[in-house]
């Protein structure tokens, strides 16, 4: 289960406030950051949070490249080398049309969701559009998703 929220919750991890920040802070006059801002010098506080899919346009999809090793530890599963169709076949996500809204408006977004393989515990999900250029052919797209645990005390818990 995914629910889309406007903007982060008061109670997220702080990791996932700064990384957001960091993302807007690296907009680009197109209004994306590219991956010279978004490399693993920049990234290091949050590299094991973040996985990247890259969008294949030959099959509508979105690849994984990277899978983040907390994310990895946290779903109970790695999807590196898979594509987002599989993992919402195999999970009962969404996660395909919410990368294609973030590749179609450009426009990072968020997200609250079930962790299911961890007892029904909650994350946030951030999904943020970044460009990797790529001379003398057209730019790829790549979002970067990250996923942080969150905690709600079970009277504010937005799913209940």
């Amino acid at each position: 289960m995914e629910m889309l929220l406007d903007k982060l919750p008061d109670n997220a991890p702080q990791a996932a406030c700064d990384l957001l920040d960091f993302w807007h802070r690296s907009r680009q006059e197109d209004g994306l950051p590219s991956r010279t801002e978004f490399s693993p010098t920049h990234l290091g506080p949050w590299l094991d949070d973040i996985s990247i899919y890259e969008y294949v346009p030959s099959k509508n999809d979105f690849q994984i490249v990277i899978d983040g090793e907390n994310i990895v530890k946290m779903m109970g599963e790695d999807w590196r080398g898979g594509y987002a169709r599989e993992i919402d076949f195999r999970s009962d996500t969404s996660i395909h049309s919410a990368l294609s809204v973030v590749r179609e408006t450009e426009q990072p977004q968020i997200h609250l969701i079930h962790i299911f393989r961890k007892d029904w515990s909650r994350g946030v999900r951030l999904l943020m559009p970044v460009l990797r250029p790529c001379v003398g052919k057209k730019d790829v797209l790549q979002v970067f998703m990250a996923v942080f645990p969150i905690e709600f005390a079970a009277d504010t818990d937005p799913f209940y």
